[in-house]
């Protein structure tokens, strides 16, 4: 027969047993109440792909590196002229016009011509219709004499659907000189399709000679 001791070392093995037994059932159980709690939390914070919006990126279609180029030039050059570098085509071949469609904006590197008037036209990279026109100039602080009084200031814009065809006014506007906007973006309202543009630029801050450093062009396919 067991005798007392023996039941009471049984009994206290069969307690330790249970008691084992059960943390394993609560650690479990807890380990379950937390994975499901961080994954409402993970579907919560996580937007489903569908519901993301990803922002388009603006596309200049007046960028050279996209295949926009200058077509036609209407204005005196800095250097003078002569029969011989008309015939050379070198009447700007020190401020080109194309320096106004490329990315770079370091001082000098503009289309530069004597005077304030000048007309352009701008083959774009692709068909479309205008949203925007953007104007760039470069800062006081990065030309020599601290002086930006050739910056462009009244132009026009007119749409051509082809370069023999009759223009359409895209809007006339004023360039502001002021320090802490050197880049300003113009609204256009039309619902035609261009691929070429006519820029007039009409007058400048008070030098005898314009820079047009960097024209954008934006739009829809």
């Amino acid at each position: 027969m067991c005798n007392n001791r023996d039941v009471s070392a049984y009994v206290d093995t069969l307690f330790k047993r249970k008691i084992g037994h059960l943390m394993d059932d609560v650690y479990n159980l807890k380990k379950q109440v937390m994975s499901a709690d961080c994954s409402s939390k993970s579907a919560q914070s996580t937007p489903k792909p569908e519901s993301v919006a990803l922002a388009k990126p603006r596309i200049n279609y007046a960028s050279e590196e996209l295949g926009a180029r200058i077509i036609n030039v209407k204005a005196h050059s800095i250097d003078g002229t002569n029969i011989i570098r008309s015939l050379l085509g070198l009447d700007f071949s020190t401020n080109p016009p194309v320096n106004m469609i490329r990315t770079g904006l370091s001082p000098g590197s503009c289309f530069g011509f004597n005077g304030s008037r000048a007309t352009v036209t701008l083959h774009l990279a692709r068909t479309i219709i205008v949203e925007a026109i953007t104007l760039t100039h470069v800062a006081r602080e990065m030309t020599p004499d601290l002086c930006v009084k050739s910056a462009p200031k009244n132009f026009d814009v007119y749409g051509l659907r082809s370069e023999n065809s009759k223009r359409e006014l895209l809007g006339q506007w004023s360039y502001d000189n002021a320090a802490n906007k050197r880049t300003q973006s113009y609204s256009v309202r039309s619902d035609t399709f261009f691929r070429n543009l006519d820029f007039s630029f009409n007058s400048n801050h008070g030098a005898n000679s314009t820079c047009i450093y960097r024209v954008e062009v934006y739009g829809r396919l």
